[in-house]
């Protein structure tokens, strides 16, 4: 009898536990109509004189009736990012929850200024989402945050799409993400390079990338430009190449570029070669006839088209050493870690001034149904 006891005593303890938890569980919990849920982060700089002002914007889904969703802004402003929060708050009846948000979007004039502080910040948040894509934005990222684009509840997840698709096409990779930011910053050898997004008469779009020397934007390239560095930078990322004679005759190659280096050192001179292997598809071809069933005809079409991509490489790393001088390719990892790390060298200025040699092979894998 006294067992039994015992046991319906221990059993009622349990429930009235189990019950408790749960109980307090839900007190903390609030309905999503009383929360905000951010889908992007804008972080914009605002400088006078000797005052430095940072600005965070949040944005966040608005739920409406009948199962709408629209987005809003959150702003705050103070002289560090940690006071932003408690400005923000000052006129947000809401809690803002992080996890969720897709994309973090700085100024250009942010980005020059330095995102260290802002990666700091963001580091340090165990609930933020480290896969959420980072850009580079023209402009005031609040007005950009600001649009309304039709079809997508924020513009948040408008830009997700653009970034996240751009690997199909261009030479992009998909390492934008808040992770890369955070292995890439501080790694020696290595510098930071993001999608660069502006405002156009189009819409909302890719216009090239922002390079960066450590923490600091130094240079936008251009699309064109992009898709060269992106060949030399990147490994198996695919994009369009064409060989062009006039405005009807002209060839289309879709190809995947496998990238390899290689580092050697002379004294104090290193010399660099990268290898750029591409294999693709020709997606049409009004200028070499019969390509398909031709030796000859797909021997030139490789040859030329190696041609143009080496000439193309060769003038971008001219511009790289000169006019951007930094190492946007990343040579300088494979440099230190074939040589040693944490020799105190700039590697910047070491990859700009040695020699960089680059090397083009083309095949062709398939030319499509064939010729009408």
């Amino acid at each position: 009898m006294k067992n039994n006891k015992k046991k319906h005593i221990i059993s009622i303890i349990t429930c009235i536990a189990i019950a408790i938890f749960f109980s307090s569980g839900l007190k903390q919990q609030q309905p999503v109509e009383q929360l905000n849920i951010i889908s992007a982060i804008g972080l914009d700089i605002d400088i006078k004189s000797d005052i430095v002002n940072y600005i965070t914007i949040f944005s966040t889904y608005l739920f409406e009736p009948q199962d709408k969703i629209e987005s809003n802004l959150k702003i705050g402003t103070a002289t560090n990012f940690g006071e932003t929060r408690q400005t923000r708050q000052l006129f947000d009846n809401k809690q803002s929850i992080l996890g969720f948000e897709k994309i973090v979007i700085e100024s250009e004039e942010a980005s020059v200024y330095g995102i260290k502080n802002m990666i700091d910040i963001l580091f340090r948040n165990p609930y933020l989402n480290d896969t959420a894509y980072v850009i580079v934005c023209k402009g005031k990222a609040s007005s950009m945050l600001a649009m309304n684009i039709k079809g997508y509840p924020s513009v948040g997840d408008y830009i997700e799409g653009l970034i996240k698709n751009a690997k199909n096409y261009n030479f992009f990779s998909n390492n934008y993400e808040m992770i890369d930011l955070y292995l890439k910053v501080d790694s020696e050898g290595r510098n930071i390079t993001l999608p660069y997004v502006e405002i156009t008469d189009k819409g909302i779009g890719i216009t090239g990338m922002a390079l960066f020397k450590k923490d600091k934007m130094v240079a936008k390239i251009n699309v064109d430009e992009t898709k060269t560095m992106n060949m030399l930078k990147e490994n198996n990322v695919k994009g369009i190449l064409t060989i062009q004679k006039n405005a009807k005759e002209y060839t289309n190659y879709y190809a995947t570029s496998k990238r390899k280096v290689s580092c050697t050192k002379k004294g104090d001179k290193y010399n660099f070669t990268i290898n750029i292997d591409l294999k693709g598809d020709i997606i049409t071809d009004t200028l070499y006839k019969d390509l398909q069933n031709s030796t000859e005809k797909n021997a030139e079409f490789n040859k030329k088209m190696a041609e143009e991509v080496k000439k193309k490489c060769d003038d971008f790393i001219v511009k790289m050493n000169n006019q951007y001088k930094v190492d946007c390719l990343d040579l300088g990892e494979v440099a230190a870690a074939k040589y040693g790390r944490q020799t105190g060298v700039d590697w910047n200025s070491i990859v700009c001034n040695s020699k960089i040699e680059v090397n083009v092979k083309v095949k062709v894998q398939k030319t499509g149904r064939g010729e009408y």
